[in-house]
């Protein structure tokens, strides 16, 4: 019996559960020109309009300049962009969906052209890393900033509930 070889997939996945709703991971991801703060990787980041299809940016990393362009947006949900440095291109797919503690985030990450397709193994690879690293970073940022408008909630409602008292 003959056995046939499924054909390669092409690019690499990640995914994490942020404790934070998902309104606030959005807003990480969607404010590029924070990525540098929260991503060490990030040299610079900007973006020149607000974020919808069309809409392009750029990102500075060690390999170069990303110039990206936003191909689909569903806030708070969903963010495809694509982009070129040198001769690759990338696209990334980001999910965002509630979890049942706060919010599940997926990206699905792949290399274009044909230097890619040349060195597919090794760029899926280094991908992976990067992107394994990302998610993680995102988590991290989020619930930090969860947190932080959390206590600023608590501290204004304990002082309206003391300002109260002294009626």
């Amino acid at each position: 019996m003959e056995r046939t070889k499924a054909p390669p997939t092409r690019g690499v996945d990640a995914e994490v559960d942020i404790a934070a709703p998902p309104r606030a991971v959005w807003t990480v991801l969607a404010d590029i020109g924070s990525w540098p703060t929260w991503n060490p990787a990030i040299r610079e980041a900007h973006c020149d309009d607000e974020l919808e299809v069309g809409s392009r940016f750029r990102f500075s990393t060690e390999i170069g300049t990303l110039k990206c362009r936003v191909t689909h947006v569903d806030a708070p949900r969903t963010l495809t962009w694509k982009g070129r440095v040198l001769a690759l291109g990338e696209w990334q797919t980001w999910l965002i969906e509630p979890g049942q503690d706060g919010t599940h985030v997926s990206v699905h990450g792949e290399m274009t052209g044909l230097v890619s397709r040349l060195f597919q193994r090794r760029l899926d690879a280094r991908l992976k890393r990067v992107l394994d690293a990302v998610v993680q970073l995102l988590r991290l940022e989020a619930e930090f900033r969860a947190t932080e408008e959390r206590e600023e909630a608590e501290r204004a409602a304990a002082m309206a509930e003391r300002d109260l008292g002294h009626e």
